[in-house]
């Protein structure tokens, strides 16, 4: 009802009444519209203005972290999924309002300078445990992030944000690649929305261009077997995990040409370092990034330059090639 009539309504009740009706409500009501509201001053005084009095309730940063702890074990134990007497299963489906929860006060707390490297790292550490229950079942349903309702590229962002505020450039760029790589996909990303993210944070040129250095010195360190420390890795360069590791290099590194203006330089870094037998495969590839952004002139380019090269397109790119043409001479 509107206001005025509850208005009336309660006109009719005496004060007992009105005195049940009130604790009802406060009752009902979740704590953190208590707060924010600020009725609990309202209920002391009700003549002061409780929007100027309500102060923000952070966490102490020494509370996060340790539920932070506790939830990434019991989620890694399965506890949120499987029979166990450590969480009840009446708890159990409670586990996304936990991550979403710890999503927003983590944040919070990495608004202070001194606490935001810690911040930052149990953020890291949430966002890989949905990445890795993406492959494993740590919990019910279907997909991890749409449980939370906080999308993989948005986790993933606000992770590397605050890596951003703390970490040395080189250090963000390299920890940024490795976090966006090393883990596993949604049902609804792709590797792309992830790079996407990564070059978004990379402000400057000299940003995009260090980022370009860090692909190429992670995949020597592939090559060398120096990376067995990751999930990836942990099976050899035999597993097709590590391929893609690899060729979202490529991507990177393409990106970030991209991204500095130097289409040529991104076309011949990309078929440089991607990896793949057909070279038809490589083409069609690049193929579907250029026209993600829609840069027809390099598209058309770059399919001109394949099929002089002695490759014959499928004819999905051949029913596109025409498209295009006809598109870009119509002034689409």
């Amino acid at each position: 009802m509107k206001v005025a009539e509850a208005r009336e309504k309660l006109q009719g009740h005496n004060r007992e009444k009105l005195e049940s009706i009130i604790l009802e409500m406060y009752k009902a009501m979740p704590k953190s519209v208590k707060e924010a509201k600020g009725i609990d001053i309202t209920i002391i005084n009700p003549d002061a203005n409780p929007t100027r009095h309500v102060v923000p309730i952070h966490r102490d940063l020494d509370d996060i972290r340790w539920e932070t702890e506790e939830f990434l074990s019991d989620a890694y134990s399965q506890y949120y999924f499987a029979p166990n007497s450590v969480i009840p299963k009446r708890k159990r489906p409670g586990w996304r309002f936990i991550v979403r929860r710890l999503f927003k006060e983590i944040q919070q707390a990495a608004g202070d300078q001194d606490n935001a490297r810690a911040a930052g790292s149990f953020l890291k550490q949430l966002y890989q445990m949905l990445c890795y229950s993406c492959r494993y079942i740590l919990f019910s349903g279907s997909d991890p992030f749409d449980s939370v309702g906080i999308s993989q590229v948005d986790f993933l962002h606000a992770a590397l944000a605050i890596g951003r505020k703390v970490e040395a450039p080189r250090e963000f760029v390299r920890n940024s690649i490795l976090l966006a790589l090393d883990n596993d996909l949604n049902t609804h990303t792709i590797w792309e929305d992830l790079l996407d993210v990564i070059v978004a944070c990379l402000k400057t040129a000299d940003m995009k261009e260090m980022a370009i250095e860090v692909c190429n010195e992670i995949r020597k360190d592939a090559a060398a077997g120096r990376l067995r420390d990751l999930a990836t890795f942990s099976k050899g360069d035999r597993d097709y995990r590590a391929k893609d590791f690899v060729n979202n290099l490529a991507v990177l590194g393409w990106m970030c040409h991209m991204a500095l203006e130097q289409p040529d330089a991104a076309t011949q870094y990309f078929f440089q370092y991607y990896v793949e037998k057909n070279p038809e495969i490589a083409v069609y590839v690049l193929l579907r990034m250029i026209e993600n952004r829609r840069s027809w002139s390099l598209w058309l380019q770059t399919y001109e330059n394949a099929v002089c090269g002695g490759i014959q397109p499928r004819e999905e790119l051949q029913r596109r090639l025409n498209e295009i043409r006809q598109n870009t001479k119509e002034g689409r």
